[in-house]
């Protein structure tokens, strides 16, 4: 099988992944106030996910390095799908114990499969590489919702859940009998750095300053899932149920058409516009008061925001072996789970102090912050340069 088909196929079991994610999101808030829960609640079962994806992330990418992404990638799609068992019980803490295992198995899938797209695009396409998991997300969390809709999950829950566990299940028997190459395998140099002392130290302190930059961009990603309507609403720009949908087809739509930027142009210089683009269209949401206006100012936000995640993710790799891509992704994503739990309450608090317009403009002063962190960089080398040792089945794999 050709690397490129076998890209694809990595990606496929990826959004089969998501896809299982999005079903439940579906449903997740009306069952959980069926079964007696508040608003609380219903926030922590959201983001139950997150809780044990920040931690799991790191301890996924370093055991994909050490045993290859194939094995581990598997066993994270596996845990998805037990992690679904206790949902069928109509409990709020075993629905809850679930969303914390299904997250932690969603952090070694992501991380595994980070890794194995990293080894499969090559050195001169890395950027790609981490633009397209992020892909994978988005897609996968659109068509779940649908799914669970097709099911008529909010009157038969339990269908939901069967999808939810059937859907990992799916991508680790792909990523199982699919042809494998060197890529899918161990690193045996992953292996020795394992015992290095202070190996991990160095590994945070690899991704703090691009892993900061991913969190602050993500308080413009809460901002709008959040506040985005509201503000378009007090605004009458009038699509207000136009805003997620338009928001998350630009950012696969840039994240298909537009990848290859952070490769050919740098992470720093990339980063730099892609801030300023994200930042201008949360502004220019916040502000308008037609639709033409408001669709534009979206589509510019997701431009922004479908560049700067790749390009924050080279500039954590730059300096970083191959042997050790797993573990530095792993870490580096473990961020986007502090943004999304960081970047509510801030945005909310601004909301509160001002009114949804107001929470966008904070978000948007947020984005911008995540520009010094490609200037700090300029000077400790290129991202674009292909880094050291990696293993490439072949630079065209996308």
């Amino acid at each position: 099988m050709r690397s490129s088909v076998r890209y694809l196929v990595v990606l496929l079991t990826a959004v089969l992944c998501y896809a299982a994610l999005g079903a439940v999101l579906g449903i997740l808030p009306d069952y959980v106030r069926s079964l007696g829960g508040g608003a609380v609640l219903v926030g922590l079962a959201v983001g139950a996910p997150a809780i044990t994806g920040a931690e799991g992330r790191p301890l996924g990418g370093r055991l994909a390095d050490r045993r290859g992404p194939a094995r581990i990638m598997i066993a994270g799609a596996l845990v998805m799908a037990v992690g679904t068992i206790p949902a069928f019980v109509h409990s709020l803490p075993l629905l809850i114990a679930s969303r914390l295992t299904v997250g932690a198995g969603e952090a070694s899938m992501m991380a595994a499969t980070v890794l194995w797209l990293l080894r499969l695009a090559g050195p001169a396409r890395r950027g790609r590489a981490m633009g397209h998991i992020g892909l994978a997300n988005y897609a996968g969390l659109t068509v779940g919702p649908p799914l669970s809709q097709a099911l008529a999950g909010q009157s038969h829950p339990n269908r939901v859940w069967v999808a939810a566990a059937v859907l990992p299940l799916l991508a680790a028997v792909l990523a199982a009998v699919m042809p494998r190459g060197d890529e899918a395998r161990g690193d045996a140099h992953a292996h020795e750095g394992d015992v290095e002392p202070g190996e991990g130290r160095s590994t945070w302190r690899v991704t703090i300053r691009p892993g900061l930059g991913l969190m602050l961009v993500n308080f413009g990603y809460v901002g709008l899932l959040s506040f985005g309507a509201a503000a378009v609403t007090e605004q009458h720009a009038g699509i207000s149920a136009l805003v997620i949908p338009v928001f998350g087809i630009g950012v696969i739509a840039s994240r298909t058409v537009l990848a290859g930027l952070p490769d050919r142009y740098g992470a720093p210089r990339t980063l730099t516009a892609s801030v300023a683009l994200e930042s201008a269209g949360l502004v220019g949401l916040a502000v308008a008061t037609t639709p033409p206006v408001a669709l534009i100012s979206l589509v510019v936000m997701a431009i922004g925001q479908g560049l700067a995640v790749p390009s924050l993710g080279l500039l954590a790799l730059a300096s970083v072996p191959a042997g050790r891509h797993g573990r530095t992704a792993g870490a580096f994503f473990a961020y986007f789970d502090a943004g999304v739990g960081l970047g509510g309450p801030v945005v909310g608090l601004a909301a509160r102090a001002a009114n949804p317009t107001g929470a966008l403009l904070a978000a948007a002063g947020a984005v911008l912050a995540a520009a010094p962190v490609a200037l700090l960089r300029r000077g400790a080398g290129r991202a674009r340069v292909p880094g050291r040792g990696i293993r490439s089945c072949r630079d065209g794999a996308t």
